[in-house]
């Protein structure tokens, strides 16, 4: 059934990158992972992969909002879905409002927060990519 889809994730945490590529990959995903964006725009270039896995803060505390917002122009509004993994930023460090509420200029199509459950993650993806096939 998930044969052939191919999954690209993007997250500075090599144990991140691991952990998502056991769960997809036991479930029939092509995975692909990447620690940074400059790596993982070259990976989306050379695997052409049907969805995006991304974390928000990286290098640079949204390293990952900038990069699905260039991905999203690139690929345009019925592009590549992409899925932002990540913790919830910290209203201390100078996010004032929830993600919720950012969503509108997020440029990604679910926020999941970490640490992820496997059964959803693997529900949303089956979902997006399902949806991308329509």
């Amino acid at each position: 059934m998930n044969a052939g889809r191919k999954i690209l994730v993007i997250d500075d945490d090599p144990e991140i990158c691991q952990a998502m590529e056991a769960i997809l990959g036991d479930n029939g995903y092509e995975v692909f992972t990447a620690t940074d964006t400059v790596r993982g725009e070259a990976m989306l270039e050379e695997h052409k992969p049907d969805l995006l896995i991304l974390d928000i803060m990286m290098a640079t505390l949204q390293e990952g909002l900038d990069f699905a917002a260039k991905i999203r122009k690139k690929e345009g509004p019925y592009g590549l879905p992409i899925v932002i993994v990540s913790g919830r930023p910290a209203t201390e460090k100078g996010y004032q409002r929830s993600v919720d509420e950012d969503m509108d200029w997020i440029a990604a199509d679910i926020f999941m927060e970490k640490p992820v459950d496997p059964d959803d993650l693997l529900r949303n993806v089956r979902s997006l990519l399902t949806a991308r096939k329509a």
